[in-house]
């Protein structure tokens, strides 16, 4: 059924954007004024296209609050339709408040929750609508409800964990580059003119010392310029997928950091497959849900080869073990899952251990982090320190000596 997005209004005159499902431009006018609403405009929107109206993402606590209250609401009899109006009117994010109101309003013309869900890919990912989708087709959909709101938790806390994991070294590191260029550009000079007129030989780290500063003092903005531009062209590079590809495969290969990118990305792999499978989704339309939604494009590439082999006949253990990123125990609890018939609950195991694993992994990285970043100021920082008492050492025993 084509989809259009129109502009309407209210008999009090207020607008209304959004997008239905109807046979025609006429069936959709017809079908807003049942709602109350007056058609000003339409047009047929190509299907899988955005919708303008709705650009501005939704929280994903909002989400997860929507999810568990409808989940709440359906499970106590209450129709969907008026749900969703309650839910719109208690919603306090006015950008999400109107996506409720047009799924609303989609599902009065006719459409099926999913379909309606779909229109709005700014605040319900492909997951979301998969698992809503199989819950129609199972006839549970407070069940499946239920699920997305346990595994949409588990995304808030993954999240925390990992802003937990950056948000330290990314802070230091900072703080340490912006003391060096503030030490090397404004203190350092200060003390060139007193050195340069002690009429002695310099010791040679002081004067490597002076040339950093005076390098800093005249090609400081230079070089300031050149690291913008340099991420500049590294943020295009990694717009292109052969990018996006080689650079997602340097971050599995730094050292420490690498190993937890690494089990971040797995447990990902795990949470979202167990929750579609669970759900009563097909293993490959799952699998290229979560090419979809794995962020790093080698794992991506992993699960989108794995989808291939499957179609053709293998297995999924036997894709994951050839190619090399997956570990052998990840491997060994999927290969189990498949010959006993119980996948989804192996990949829950997997995912229940990496959810311990993620935490332990956090805290020995920054068990590692800190004291190599500490060494790195105290370097630093005592370097140019000591470099200066050499300098003001000689100069005194300089002057004495004359």
């Amino acid at each position: 059924m084509p989809r259009y997005e129109y502009n309407a209004i209210d008999d009090y005159g207020k607008k209304v954007r959004g997008s239905l499902f109807s046979t025609d431009e006429k069936s959709l006018r017809g079908t807003l004024a049942g709602m109350g609403l007056h058609l000003l405009n339409a047009r047929e929107r190509a299907a899988g296209g955005g919708l303008p109206a709705f650009r501005k993402g939704v929280k994903r606590a909002d989400l997860i609050q929507f999810t568990f209250h409808l989940k709440t609401l359906i499970a106590a009899g209450v129709p969907i339709v008026p749900a969703l109006g309650d839910l719109a009117d208690q919603t306090e994010h006015p950008s999400f408040r109107d996506v409720i109101q047009d799924v609303r309003r989609n599902l009065q013309s006719g459409a099926g929750l999913s379909d309606s869900l779909s229109l709005h890919p700014e605040a319900f990912p492909e997951i979301f609508v998969s698992i809503v989708r199989a819950g129609e087709t199972t006839g549970n959909i407070d069940g499946a409800l239920g699920d997305l709101g346990r595994f949409l938790t588990w995304q808030e806390e993954l999240s925390k964990t990992i802003k937990q994991a950056t948000y330290y070294p990314v802070t230091v590191v900072g703080a340490v580059a912006g003391l060096i260029f503030i030490l090397f550009a404004f203190v350092f000079p200060r003390f060139l003119k007193i050195f340069q007129a002690a009429q002695v030989e310099l010791p040679l780290p002081t004067r490597i010392v002076i040339a950093l500063s005076e390098f800093f003092r005249d090609y400081g903005l230079y070089l300031l310029a050149g690291i913008a531009l340099g991420f500049l062209l590294l943020h295009f590079y990694r717009r292109t997928e052969s990018g996006r590809l080689r650079t997602d495969g340097w971050k599995l290969k730094i050292p420490v950091i690498g190993k937890l990118i690494r089990a971040i990305e797995i447990s990902q792999f795990s949470h979202y497959l167990a929750s579609l499978f669970r759900a009563g989704v097909e293993m490959t339309h799952s699998l290229w849900v979560v090419e979809k939604l794995i962020g790093n494009r080698v794992i991506a590439a992993v699960v989108h080869t794995a989808r291939e082999d499957l179609i053709a006949g293998g297995g999924l253990s036997a894709s994951l073990r050839k190619s090399g990123e997956f570990p052998p125990m990840v491997v060994r609890m999927v290969s189990a899952g498949e010959t006993s018939g119980n996948l989804d609950q192996t990949l829950e195991n997997v995912s229940n251990y990496y959810d311990q694993e993620i935490p332990l992994a956090v805290k020995k990285t920054f068990a590692i982090l800190e004291p190599v970043i500490i060494l790195v100021l105290a370097t630093v920082v005592l370097g140019a320190a000591l470099s200066f008492f050499m300098a003001l050492y000689k100069m005194v025993g300089a002057m004495g000596g004359g």
